[in-house]
């Protein structure tokens, strides 16, 4: 794993403060980060990921979150095809202070410009979280967390609501999102980037 200097800084001092045992913890660099796993403290393929210099453990996936998953990679993937586009499935992605691996993300290609990095702010047009026991989570933490980094578009599959959250329009100064549709079974969900419609799925498409 490479570092990504030039686009990484020290953890948000705005980000939550977190603590443990009553003490803060220590938060961490993405470039620290990715020494870590350089030298296999942290080995490669460790379920975890860093947000807001905090390394916290993933969930692991239930069968809702694990089938959902596979349909973003059978439905949604078909729309950004090679080389205009590099999709990736719970990969990692590098944001200033955090490194997130989202259930998928739609990046501007060809692939060999993610040779020796991964994919940055400026490089993405969609992100999508699958939630289950994370919805949560979710909304409060990687929303704004998207949304601080611009990432046009932001999608929340909610399995146990049965309905896909798409957040558009992100404002980097009291991060969010200035606006939000709900799709529910059955809706047709548009899929554009740029304002160019690359297809549509219906939202049965990818909830479980």
């Amino acid at each position: 794993m490479q570092s990504a200097a030039h686009i990484t800084r020290p953890p948000s001092a705005t980000a939550d403060i977190v603590a443990a045992f009553g003490r803060p913890v220590q938060r961490f660099t993405v470039e620290q980060y990715h020494r870590m796993i350089e030298s296999e403290i942290l080995p490669e393929g460790e379920r975890c990921e860093l947000i807001h210099g905090i390394i916290l453990e993933k969930t692991v996936p239930g069968p809702s979150h694990s089938k959902s998953t596979r349909r973003l990679l059978r439905r949604l993937v078909a729309l950004f095809p090679e080389p205009e586009w590099v999709v990736g499935i719970q990969d990692s992605i590098t944001l200033a202070d955090s490194e997130p691996e989202p259930d998928f993300y739609a990046a501007i290609g060809p692939e060999d410009k993610y040779n020796h990095r991964h994919p940055e702010p400026e490089d993405l047009v969609l992100v999508v979280e699958v939630s289950d026991s994370t919805v949560g989570f979710d909304r409060r933490t990687k929303l704004p967390l998207y949304a601080a980094a611009l990432v046009p578009e932001f999608w929340i599959i909610d399995v146990k609501a049965r309905c896909i959250e798409v957040y558009t329009q992100p404002r980097g100064k009291k991060p969010g999102y200035r606006k939000q549709a709900i799709y529910k079974a059955g809706d047709t969900l548009p899929v554009a980037v740029g304002g160019k419609r690359l297809g549509s799925l219906t939202a049965n498409d990818l909830l479980p």
